[in-house]
């Protein structure tokens, strides 16, 4: 029998005939973009769709407090995702680092490996307490920041992606580029690693700037190469058409 590749929706409208009917179960996908590109909002558009198909979804942050998520969604959707916690459908968690000014640096890389190694322990306690199929991680761009040499940090996020794979969940993961870098992630490391790689782009049209999406790798998929614009409605993300 041939090889069938089980797909799940991505939760954005005109995204998922774009990827060959959305994303590869178990795979993991690197949402990259410019602070402002959209990125908070195609995650919870992402978690948000499983929930709503019983899929469990799990809004891991390393950036932001819970309430702030949970603000930020409501305030772009509409959306109350306490309603899909109550039923652990939807969790979100919040771990964020906090190191000594006066830390040596010796202690810094053990604090620095304790934090990856407690990321790591988080995550999978809080998908096995909500059986999560779906994941975001956002973002492992302090993963990259905190951790200067560049094979630890591949290491580092090469574990945590393996562990998602382990677990069977479909993961997306969260960086952001500087402004002044043409580079896919801050640390060039995390789009070498995942299955899949989305960048987000604001583009100047008509003395405005409009969002873009660029599928720019997807493995198994005969995916498409078009820069596609999109808006964020009260529905969720959706792609604008265009010639193809």
């Amino acid at each position: 029998m041939p090889y069938v590749v089980e797909r799940v929706s991505s939760g954005i409208s005109g995204l998922d005939d774009k990827i060959g009917g959305g994303f590869v179960r178990g795979s993991s996908i690197l949402i990259t973009g410019k602070t402002g590109t959209g990125k908070t909002a195609f995650c919870s558009t992402f978690l948000y769709d499983g929930a709503k198909r019983a899929e469990p979804g799990l809004y891991f942050t390393t950036e932001e407090k819970e309430e702030d998520i949970r603000n930020d969604i409501s305030a772009m959707f509409g959306w109350d995702i306490t309603v899909f916690e109550k039923k652990n459908m939807i969790k979100v968690v919040s771990v964020k680092p906090v190191f000594p000014a006066d830390t040596a640096k010796d202690d810094i890389n053990r604090l620095i490996k304790a934090y990856v190694i407690s990321i790591s322990q988080e995550i999978s306690d809080a998908i096995k307490e909500i059986k999560a199929k779906r994941v975001v991680v956002d973002s492992v761009s302090l993963i990259e920041m905190f951790i200067k040499d560049k094979y630890l940090s591949r290491v580092a996020i090469m574990s945590l992606s393996e562990k998602l794979k382990d677990m069977g969940v479909t993961a997306i993961m969260t960086s952001t580029i500087p402004e002044d870098s043409h580079a896919l992630t801050s640390g060039g490391i995390v789009e070498f690693i995942v299955d899949a790689v989305v960048k987000l782009d604001f583009v100047p049209v008509a003395e405005e700037f409009k969002r873009t999406l660029t599928v720019r790798k997807m493995r198994r998929t005969n995916h498409s190469t078009l820069i596609h614009p999109f808006a964020i409605t009260k529905d969720g993300i959706k792609l604008i058409d265009i010639e193809e």
